[in-house]
């Protein structure tokens, strides 16, 4: 995405505030949904005794502190950084922008839910997708930084929890 790109879309949200009242539950709220969702998860395999508790916790902890520290070494600029734009959600810092931990984050989720339940992962994806598309809408990342994330999640968590 481009400057002039994303003032126009900036601009639209801001035009109408049911529109960017909208965009801000939505920032909010949907990361919460799938972190509350998967301690529900991790409860429930807890309470059943179910072996498949420790995949669903060590995975996602792994791939979190690896990429945790991969954005550390890279270190990229943000989309506000680099594109010089006014973000619709503010941010204090500047790198760290690749790959998105908050995509990440959420699938990892995903494909530990895919792990227990084929539905669920099915949700959470869905939820992973708007999250994607928010976080570039809002500014915090360019489009290689939500697919990094998404990328690392499915490819090398999936791969994590079929062959281990």
């Amino acid at each position: 995405m481009n400057e002039i790109n994303y003032v126009k879309i900036r601009s639209w949200f801001l035009t109408k505030q049911i529109r960017i009242k909208s965009f801000m539950f939505l920032y909010k709220i949907l990361p919460l949904i799938v972190f509350i969702s998967y301690f529900i998860l991790c409860g429930w395999l807890i309470i059943r005794d179910d072996t498949r508790i420790f995949k669903v916790l060590l995975i996602p902890l792994v791939i979190f502190v690896f990429v945790s520290i991969l954005r550390k070494i890279l270190d990229t600029p943000r989309p506000y950084v680099v594109l010089n734009i006014d973000p619709l959600v503010k941010r204090n810092k500047s790198g760290e922008s690749f790959p998105s931990r908050h995509v990440l984050s959420v699938c990892i989720i995903a494909v530990s839910c895919f792990y227990i339940n084929i539905w669920i992962g099915v949700l959470m994806s869905v939820i992973a997708v708007f999250i994607a598309v928010i976080r570039v809408l809002s500014g915090v990342h360019f489009i290689k930084d939500v697919v990094a994330g998404a990328f690392i999640s499915y490819v090398i968590g999936g791969l994590a929890f079929w062959l281990f």
